[in-house]
């Protein structure tokens, strides 16, 4: 009964490796790194087009403001001063000095909308650019993990093969939860008892669990669920 499983469990641990070196390739990691990267690009790129299209519009505004104002002074300036009264003319000059005002604190606030919407054009094209990269570097790190999956894919399949060949002789109940426990990336999942404790988890096992195990030949690690067997049956 333990024979079998733990052939199976050998031949598994096999793939577990081939598994494992696919998955921890710097290919894979460099490639999702770069996905996720330019996930993040495209949500930047995306704010700061919206963040423009404000500032281009408060742009307008100021500027709608800035040409008013102009008009206003042309307008005063077309006025025929002589047959203004004094008061008339104090009032033009007041008015005037505040439009001119006026057009001096626009023209800052224009200036400064300027700038910041040529740092977020700049930072626009910036991210582009990087985001372009970063696909470039995608493709080519994804193109090295297929090779690298092409190169193993022989050795998963002649593994399976024999993976299946010796799943037939393995008991049914006992080979489900194997693969239950494979399915939560535990691994080895048949472990010895080394020592009165868990051959996984070193878990120190009670003398009525013991004696469970003794009496059943396989025993659940209450810890790491792991399955426990008795070395002597190993080699029966």
């Amino acid at each position: 009964m333990i024979k079998e499983i733990l052939e199976y469990q050998a031949l598994d641990a096999k793939l577990v490796s081939i598994e494992k070196e696919i998955a921890s390739s710097p290919a894979k990691q460099t490639a999702n790194k770069m996905v996720e990267y330019v996930k993040s690009a495209q949500q930047t790129l995306v704010t700061l087009e919206h963040n423009a299209s404000k500032l281009i519009l408060e742009y307008e505004k100021l500027n709608n403001q800035y040409q008013n104002a102009i008009k206003d002074v042309d307008k005063l300036s077309k006025q025929k001063f002589e047959n203004l009264s004094k008061d008339e003319l104090r009032e033009n000059a007041n008015l005037t000095t505040q439009i001119n005002s006026n057009i001096l604190n626009i023209e800052r606030n224009i200036a400064l909308l300027s700038d910041k919407i040529v740092k977020i054009l700049k930072e626009f094209e910036k991210t582009k650019e990087q985001a372009k990269t970063a696909k470039l570097k995608f493709e080519q790190n994804k193109n090295a993990y297929n090779k690298l999956v092409e190169t193993k894919q022989a050795a998963i399949e002649k593994l399976q093969q024999e993976l299946a060949k010796v799943e037939k002789t393995v008991d049914k109940d006992i080979l489900k939860k194997y693969k239950e426990l494979r399915g939560d990336n535990k691994f080895p999942i048949f472990v010895p008892l080394i020592n009165e404790s868990c051959g996984g988890c070193v878990m120190n096992m009670p003398r009525a669990r013991l004696d469970k195990l003794k009496a059943n030949k396989i025993l659940e690690c209450e810890n790491c669920h792991r399955m426990i067997y008795l070395m002597e049956d190993k080699d029966k």
